[in-house]
């Protein structure tokens, strides 16, 4: 990461920009990098050993690993659907988009405008815009051509996955409770399920970035030096830098909470990699089901006297998937799981959907990575109401603080959470997103000018990668256990060079 692109980041605090440069003589320019990132640093170490550290994750941090956001429905998707599928995938598609024109409080968001035709923007510049939004309906009401109204609605409403996946649960829910009421023969409940499993089967394999490889991420064809680095390091190599900085914490504060929106497994893998114990609100060994209590447990060694002294064990963190993962599965309802949520092996999940196995026990339909949890009336049911309390409180502790990285505030009822997380006074949110303030809920919560708000943007203060290997603060310089993976590797190789028969995992 060059030190220009530090210099066309932002770090502001409030509306106070930290990140200037005005010298172009290279050495000066250099000693103003690191003064300045050094200043950025410090700052944040301060965050980083309050007792209340949290990490909220979004899409934009998988994006290097080949993720895909899923803002719109992904190619993959689309492709996936075929023979009368795609059809009634056209059709639901089309109704969803015409309820817009129904509503009178639909909002689009302002910048969408940069796409329109410069007749259409002329026609649109009396629209009044309120936080980065304009009422659609008013702007539909001052077209009187159909062209331009098609126009603005293709580029303004965003049919995102989550939201249309939501949609076509409804309409199942429906087709399945109001036989007969719908005339169209192949609108029926078995085709809309077919539907969302096509759907479901091919958001799991677009979110399962561990058979992506270098060659395939197509992120990468642009991105050489990131590419080394996975080569040389592991394709988590970030995760890991992130997690081995968070790991340093003093052992007399809290565990640190990471949630993540993401269904992919990139933290479950980067935290077998380093031998990290994470409490994820699963318990069981063969059979793991979700008991969010679980949330409340901790790590400790072994009292070894008379009096049961004990002390925490070091490399712990908890973690809570907001919106579902790759391994959940929607099970049968016991005296041990009243949730009816199991957690399978990836490799299982894997190979029951490649060879289109279905039992009692699995089946596509039964995959947890269907949002139906992005929907605020939908944040009742379990488990997700249990994860978004736990979300909730974790935010509403003193001095805590949260750390938003590659989460660009779309969703409404985690925006809900994190506003409500600001009117404690001892709250501080850091947001670490590319884009930035530049366009919508960013843009809006930096014009409210709140010392409390951090907001690191641009190619290096905004990059997930940059964050993790290069600011993230080392609170400590020696890392031990680094020290000695080094070691042993080296060992390994040097016994292997001699002939030993060797096989290390």
């Amino acid at each position: 990461m060059s030190k220009d692109n530090f210099f066309n980041s932002n770090f502001y605090v409030g509306n106070e920009n930290w990140v200037k440069s005005t010298f172009e003589d290279p050495e000066i320019k250099e000693k103003e990098f690191k003064s300045q990132k050094e200043k950025i640093q410090m700052y944040l170490k301060k965050y980083l050993l309050l007792d209340n550290v949290n990490f909220l994750f979004g899409t934009g941090s998988s994006i290097h690993l080949g993720a895909e956001t899923i803002r719109t429905i992904p190619e993959q998707v689309e492709s996936a659907i075929t023979g009368d599928l795609k059809d009634i995938f056209k059709i639901l598609k089309g109704k969803y988009i015409e309820k817009f024109k129904k509503k009178e409080d639909y909002f689009a968001w302002e910048n969408i405008r940069g796409n329109l035709s410069e007749e259409l923007k002329n026609k649109l510049e009396v629209i009044e815009v309120n936080d980065s939004k304009f009422n659609l309906k008013k702007a539909l009401n001052l077209l009187s051509e159909e062209d331009e109204k098609n126009e603005l609605l293709e580029k303004s409403v965003e049919v995102t996955l989550e939201d249309f996946l939501n949609y076509l649960m409804a309409t199942k829910y429906l087709l399945e409770n109001s036989e007969g009421l719908i005339s169209d023969e192949n609108l029926t409940y078995k085709n809309v399920d077919k539907l969302i499993n096509i759907i479901k089967k091919a958001m799991f394999k677009m979110c399962d970035i561990d058979k992506i490889t270098l060659e395939e991420n197509k992120y990468l064809k642009t991105e050489p030096e990131i590419k080394e680095q996975m080569e040389k390091q592991g394709s988590y190599t970030y995760h890991k830098s992130f997690l081995t900085s968070i790991l340093q914490r003093p052992l007399n504060l809290r565990r640190a909470n990471i949630f993540t929106l993401n269904y992919d497994l990139a933290f479950e893998y980067s935290f077998d990699q380093l031998g990290i114990q994470y409490i994820d609100g699963f318990v069981g060994f063969h059979q793991r089901n979700f008991r969010p209590e679980v949330f409340n447990y901790d790590y400790f060694y072994p009292g070894d006297t008379t009096e049961g002294k004990v002390r925490r064990i070091e490399r712990v963190v908890k973690y809570y998937k907001l919106h579902g993962s790759l391994t959940w599965i929607n099970g049968k309802k016991g005296v041990n799981n009243p949730y009816e949520l199991y957690e399978k092996p990836i490799e299982l999940i894997r190979h029951q959907i490649e060879t289109d196995v279905e039992d009692e026990n699995f089946s596509v339909g039964k995959i947890m990575i269907y949002p139906t949890s992005t929907k605020k009336e939908f944040t009742l049911n379990f488990p997700y109401s249990d994860l978004f309390r736990k979300f909730a409180d974790r935010l509403q502790q003193p001095e805590a603080v949260l750390f938003s990285i590659g989460y660009s505030f779309y969703d409404e009822h985690i925006n809900d959470i994190i506003y409500q997380a600001l009117a404690n006074p001892s709250f501080t949110l850091i947001i670490v997103d590319f884009n930035g303030s530049k366009s919508g809920e960013i843009k809006r919560l930096k014009e409210l000018n709140d010392p409390r708000i951090i907001i690191c943007e641009g190619p290096y203060l905004g990059d997930f990668k940059a964050f993790s290997k290069e600011i993230l603060p080392s609170i400590d310089e020696y890392d031990t256990r680094a020290q000695v993976t080094k070691s042993l590797q080296k060992l390994f190789e040097e016994k292997s060079n001699n002939g030993d028969d060797i096989n290390v995992q």
